[in-house]
């Protein structure tokens, strides 16, 4: 049979005026998914689109061969956490619904492999996902937010390592799409601190899943005993990020004024008082706390594609940060100091970079990656050496262990397959020059020998 028509859609004119010029939108309408009427445009165009592709001759062929394939994918690992002896991972694992948390003894030691926690197994109905986890310094604890249905709206919890058993305690709206959620233990692994969202009745609702706020939780104690630590003068849309040193004297607080890339930070020193060290005008994107009492801080002050800063904690003023790493062609994405080492994650119009300095920013070296490749995650191991998540455009994701001293990284074990090979198939990086002279970057991907 033939395709339905499509469905009539009136237009409905919506004026709105930016800046002294009108808009007009006649279709505005639309954008009320609850609409009864919308959703009955809705139903009829998914009907109607359902029809068309179902009456596709290669479509059943298509969809036999991608079935196939996708019941070969293997299973991934991400989000990697290093601890004395131990890795922590979120594992992806066909066809269970939702990705579970694991430890390893070592990124080559698959065998060693152990689950801390199945939300699977907790949550038959698979609606059940883990936002984020963080592992207490000594790795025999970690703290997990769950959420369920897609919500977002996440719960903390505590499992013990070792046994994957959970702890009692449990802590509310941690977690929420409007500014994510965050926790960072304390030195001895005794309690976190944690972001949380306002509770009914202590601001409107309209505000309920804003005005984050940072909070401390003793474990084995009620949330409701939980302490207030520092946020109550951050922005409504503020989106906090915490870090603890591995030593745990110091937490580092990275509050993002919404979307909009500005960042200002806190410290929380040994001392138990918080200082301001970066405003949202300074222009700080990204900071980590190193090994060696500093802080090291990417700066687009002048530097608009990124220079490094060195901060020494026992005088944390930004005036006291020297540049170690000056800005140059390549646009700095992450850093990752390690015990003896600065590793720098930069985008070259593309493909990734990694480089490596000593810690006061000198003896640069260029770290060897597949060619036209993406580099999604990087973390410091206890032993100084660091790993890092790669993909290219012909071979999955794998993880890459780059040693100290040395330069030459080596693929580990975790690593994903993939059930077609592309090892036939060439990748070019070319560049096209625009009228105004900007050269365009175009990745070509063609059969060998063509």
């Amino acid at each position: 049979s033939a395709t339905a028509a499509s469905p009539e859609t009136p237009k409905k004119p919506v004026s709105t005026k930016y800046q002294d010029v009108t808009v007009e939108d006649p279709y505005q309408w639309l954008e009320q998914d609850n609409d009864p009427q919308v959703k009955a445009w809705s139903g009829t165009q998914n009907q109607r689109t359902r029809q068309y592709l179902d009456r596709l001759p290669d479509r059943a062929a298509i969809e036999k061969q991608l079935t196939e394939w996708y019941a070969k994918t293997s299973p991934s690992y991400s989000s990697l956490v290093s601890r004395p002896g131990i890795l922590f991972a979120m594992k992806f694992q066909p066809p269970k619904q939702q990705q579970l948390l694991v430890t390893l003894t070592s990124a080559d030691d698959l065998k060693s492999e152990k689950v801390v926690l199945d939300p699977n197994v907790l949550d038959p109905k698979g609606t059940t996902a883990i936002d984020w986890f963080v592992p207490s310094l000594d790795g025999k604890h970690v703290a997990v937010s769950l959420s369920k249905g897609g919500s977002e709206d996440g719960t903390l919890h505590f499992y013990e390592t070792a046994t994957g058993k959970a702890l009692p305690d449990r802590i509310a709206h941690v977690q929420y799409p409007t500014a994510g959620g965050s926790a960072a233990w304390n030195a001895d692994g005794t309690g976190v601190y944690y972001t949380r969202f306002p509770r009914k009745g202590e601001r409107p609702d309209a505000d309920l899943n804003f005005y984050q706020q940072v909070y401390f939780h003793k474990i084995g104690t009620p949330d409701s005993e939980d302490t207030y630590s520092i946020g109550k003068d951050f922005p409504r849309i503020a989106e906090i990020a915490l870090e603890a040193a591995r030593d745990g004297k110091y937490v580092l607080a990275t509050v993002a004024n919404g979307d909009g890339g500005d960042f200002a930070h806190y410290l929380l020193a040994p001392d138990g008082t918080w200082k301001q060290i970066t405003q949202f005008s300074d222009e700080i994107k990204i900071a980590h706390l190193g090994r060696d009492n500093a802080l090291y801080l990417v700066s687009r002050a002048g530097a608009p594609r990124g220079k490094i800063l060195r901060l020494p904690l026992d005088v944390p003023e930004l005036k006291n940060a020297a540049e170690i790493v000056a800005a140059g062609d390549a646009v700095i994405e992450r850093i990752v100091p390690t015990s003896d080492a600065l590793f720098v994650g930069d985008l070259l119009g593309g493909p990734s970079q990694i480089r490596r300095f000593d810690l006061n920013g000198k003896n640069e070296t260029i770290i060897p990656l597949p060619q036209i490749s993406a580099v999604q995650e990087m973390l410091a191991l206890e032993d100084g050496s660091l790993l890092f998540r790669d993909i290219t455009y012909t071979e999955p994701a794998a993880w890459f262990n780059c040693p100290s001293q040395k330069t030459e990284p080596v693929k580990t074990a975790l690593r994903s397959t993939s059930p077609v090979s592309f090892t036939d198939i060439e990748v070019r990086r070319e560049f096209a020059t625009s009228k105004d002279g900007t050269k365009i970057p175009l990745n070509i991907l063609f059969g060998k020998g063509c």
